[in-house]
Parts: structure tokens; sequence; C-alpha cells
């Protein structure tokens, strides 16, 4: 598949979907587990229909085909790229191959189907005036910070900790020399905005939603599926 010509101020989805999903169990990554009669992957696509104008996927080769055609049956065309060894490397891997016509890119959990589009939108819009943006959730649990010993050395203040989710966004031209900046330097963070921010770029925070839940282990897609049912 090709991406063909973008127009400027086009938008990027990029999806790191690489991943072996090691923690969820079972033979096939998580992203093609059947999230009541679809692919999560191709919920996940879904919930960007009408948001951005093309998908870059990263993918493990071994699962190229399926992903393939999961992508053929998106709501905007799509183009799938070889992942890397890591999250980071697929992401750069797929910014890499995005149309030089995109202006915003949003990178997104491959798992992550429940999205609400508030939170998509948003995303864009933080980006007409800050180079990055990240959706987060305000901490509403307590924090213990531990010893080695598993002992409390202290309680931490919560008011200003928030718990990242994607999309996280950024403008293509920041973003690519940023990914390029760590992968020169061997630098791997936990997230995109770790990546912009060590390369420093402001980041805002846009203010996410319980929904939009990772599906991690097989409680995860139970509660996706009473989601959706709701």
């Amino acid at each position: 598949m090709t991406a063909g010509s973008q127009p400027r101020g086009a938008i990027a989805l990029v999806i790191p979907a690489a991943g072996s999903g090691s923690r969820f169990g079972g033979e096939r990554p998580k992203q093609f587990i059947d999230l009541d009669g679809q692919p999560v992957l191709a919920r996940t696509l879904a919930a960007f229909a009408g948001l951005v104008d093309r998908g870059w996927l990263a993918v493990n080769p071994e699962w190229y085909d399926e992903v393939a055609q999961i992508a053929a049956a998106a709501p905007f065309p799509c183009v799938v790229v070889p992942g890397g060894a890591t999250r980071q490397a697929s992401v750069y891997a797929a910014l890499t191959a995005v149309d030089d016509g995109c202006d915003r890119v949003l990178v997104h959990d491959a798992v992550r189907p429940l999205v609400p589009r508030r939170c998509i939108s948003d995303c864009l819009e933080a980006l007409k005036t800050s180079a990055g943006a990240v959706v987060a959730i305000p901490c509403a649990a307590t924090i213990k910070r531990a010893t080695a010993g598993l002992m409390i050395a202290e309680t931490v203040a919560r008011e200003q900790l928030w718990l990242a989710q994607t999309p996280q966004g950024f403008h293509r031209a920041a973003g690519l020399a940023a990914f390029a900046a760590a992968a020169r330097e061997g630098f791997h963070g936990t997230d995109d905005a770790q990546v912009l921010e060590r390369f420093g770029l402001a980041v805002a925070l846009v203010t996410g939603d319980a929904r939009n839940l990772k599906l991690t282990t097989p409680d995860d897609l139970a509660l996706a599926r009473a989601l959706l049912r709701l």
C-alpha cells in the first residue's frame, strides 16, 4: 500500500501495533482479539473516522497480512509498515513513512478501542497552540512511594499527577526531529510525550476519559465488552 500525496495540513494517525501482548496471554496479539464482532484494531481505527486523513500502522512482519486486511476496511486510507523492537521504535518507523503533507500526527495505542471522539478532537485542538499534546486523566488515588523493601517512604501529593493515555499528538516536523534524536542517542521513553519533553518541546495536557482503557489483561477485555453494551 502507498500513502499517496497529502494536501498540506492533513492529519496522520500512527498506530504502533507490533507488540505481542504477552501480558494478555494467548497465541495471537490482543489487537486481533474479537471485541463484539470486530477485531480490537478495527474498532480502534473506526474511532478516528472523520477526524484523521490517513493512518500508518507499524506491525510485526509475522502479522502483516492480517493487519493489512483490517487496514483495508478502515474508514480512511491506511499504510502498513514494518515495526520495531520497541513501541518507540515502531512509532519512529511509522513516523518516517508519514507523508510530508501531514502537519499534525496523532499516536494511539492499537488496543485502546473505546477512545471517545471528544478526546481525539480536543488533542487536535491543543496542537493549534502547543508543540505537543497528551490525553491524560487526573490521578484520583492516594500515591505511595515505596522503599526497595516495600515499606512506605512517603505519600506523594497527587494534585499535579496525571495518568497518561493516548492519543498523544505533535507537529510532524518537530516530532520527527525528537524521535530521530532519541534514536540517535539511545534514549527510550515510556511514552511519546516523554520523547517530545526531552527534546525541549512544550506538551499540553488534555483531559482524558476513564473509558479510554488500554486492553492489557483479560479483565480489561471484559470491561470493554461491558462498556460497549451500555
